[in-house]
């Protein structure tokens, strides 16, 4: 699956490297080349350059052109050989995920040459809606193109996997989601240490109950552990008590280990590889805490193309206080879980989840 990181100097030269367009495409090539849109934009205030990858694989990059205080257009462009293979919908889909979500965008528009069929379908796709014609000159020469575009709630009102092109490439596959159970720093700092963990009551025993149900019907259990980046710190010391993981979560069976030492469990670690290379395709979070790495986690997963689940009683959190203010426990894990399903997850209960992959 594709997945967009930010376009580096080192990718430019590659992309010029590229073979020309074929046929009808050869009307792109030009966006490739010195004076194309790399040149255009790189320097261009408030524009965001993505490059695609797939596998490691420099194969596209996109382009979000703010237009307007939270207006942006939006471009896409594949290397010669992987146009048609549906890469393009997934590209775009994240982009705008990326758009709307992080550059808080509340609408992104593009033109369309009227004879690119192909690109038109992928856009309607993707939630795009027509709204005019216009004509352009590109080099030299007038094109005609067809306006279109899409708003933040219209975006977020679609189906997300189904918009990617996923859950079609999914049903051609005739699998259910590839899960993989991601049970993140149940360490004794949240139990004998400085960071009582206090809501949900029961949470630990719901993780305890989600690990156990994963291993009885093979969904891999990936275990995280935090330690602190700086030495002196008084939590997440490496070596003490504290930072060891909680006896029930150290005893029970696991397909992998991830050492981090910031919130979000793919910074850093193998976990992004680890599950791209068994085929997963759906992380489940749970553990601790539902406002830092939980939800970090999360976001990133939603970022990088996996499906998402959340367990809202087998994560957790305390109560908080600090220069911004204060927030109970249950304020602070019920805030965090209606974030979470506006967009980045299905939440859920345990025990509805477990019922979920007992029915696979």
């Amino acid at each position: 699956m594709p997945r967009l990181r930010e376009l580096r100097e080192g990718d430019v030269a590659q992309i010029r490297g590229w073979p020309p367009y074929p046929g009808d495409m050869a009307q792109m090539d030009y966006a490739l080349r010195e004076k194309g849109w790399l040149e255009e934009f790189r320097s261009t205030p408030d524009t965001f350059l993505y490059a695609v990858e797939d596998g490691g694989e420099l194969i596209g990059f996109t382009i979000l052109l703010k237009t307007g205080a939270a207006e942006a257009e939006f471009r896409i462009a594949l290397r010669p050989d992987k146009t048609g293979l549906g890469i393009g919908e997934r590209a775009t889909f994240q982009t705008l995920r990326i758009g709307f979500e992080e550059h808080r965008l509340t609408r992104i528009h593009l033109i369309v040459r009227k004879n690119n069929r192909r690109g038109i379908g992928l856009y309607r796709r993707a939630g795009f809606v027509d709204r005019g014609e216009c004509r352009r000159e590109i080099q030299g020469v007038a094109v005609d193109f067809r306006l279109m575009e899409i708003g933040r709630e219209e975006f977020r009102g679609r189906d997300a996997m189904g918009n990617a092109g996923i859950v079609a490439e999914k049903g051609k596959r005739g699998s259910r989601p590839r899960r993989a159970l991601i049970v993140i720093d149940v360490q004794n700092e949240y139990f004998t240490g400085m960071l009582p963990v206090s809501h949900p009551p029961g949470s630990l025993e719901n993780i305890l109950t989600a690990m156990d149900a994963a291993s009885a019907t093979g969904v891999p259990v990936v275990v995280v552990r935090h330690e602190a980046a700086a030495p002196d710190r008084p939590v997440f010391r490496k070596g003490t008590p504290a930072w060891e993981l909680h006896p029930e979560v150290a005893n029970r069976p696991r397909d992998l280990l991830v050492e981090k030492t910031l919130p979000g469990s793919f910074t850093g670690t193998e976990l992004e590889a680890w599950l791209r290379a068994r085929d997963i395709d759906t992380v489940v979070i749970s553990g601790y805490m539902t406002q830092m790495c939980c939800d970090t986690t999360a976001r990133q997963a939603f970022h990088l193309g996996f499906g998402v689940e959340f367990l809202s009683d087998a994560t957790g959190t305390l109560s908080l206080a600090n220069d911004a203010g204060s927030v109970t426990a249950e304020e602070l894990h019920r805030a965090i879980l209606v974030t979470q399903g506006m967009l980045f997850s299905k939440v859920m209960a345990t025990a509805e989840w477990i019922a979920g992959i007992g029915e696979g």
